[in-house]
């Protein structure tokens, strides 16, 4: 076991190091505030990934409501007994749209995420660099 008078000796030492060095002293507090407004950037940007995850669900939701409005239109037209020709048509056009309204879904479905990590990520970035100022800062002594 190492006594307490040898501890506070080790750390005396250190302490006085920096001091005859000229070391500038950092403010404890500035740096415990920074901490605390990083954990509160950390907070908003998961709100706002999480916001937008919901949002892209709900918008998913909605899509797959409209894809079966419109397959059940689709279906009642065939069950009209129309002759076989319009029927093809029908069909290649629900094809068609089908395929459109995929790549559109996907499209929009791409750009709400991609619009989702780019607010969190500013969020992230200002806290980053609003760090490095208030270090700077604490570093030189200024507040």
């Amino acid at each position: 076991m190492t006594d307490k008078k040898a501890t506070d000796d080790l750390v005396s030492m250190f302490m006085n190091f920096g001091k005859d060095m000229k070391l500038p002293q950092p403010d404890l507090d500035v740096i415990v505030a920074r901490h605390k407004k990083n954990l509160q950037a950390l907070d908003e940007a998961a709100k706002k990934a999480g916001s937008g995850a919901s949002s892209i669900l709900t918008r998913q939701r909605e899509m797959v409501q409209e894809a079966l409005d419109e397959i059940s239109a689709m279906a009642d037209t065939i069950k009209s007994g129309a002759d076989p020709k319009s029927m093809m048509t029908t069909q290649a056009e629900f094809a068609k749209r089908s395929f459109e309204m995929a790549i559109k879904n996907t499209s929009e479905i791409a750009g709400m995420a991609q619009q989702s990590g780019t607010e969190a990520f500013k969020v992230l970035q200002k806290s980053m660099q609003e760090t490095l100022e208030d270090l700077r800062k604490a570093m030189s002594g200024k507040k």
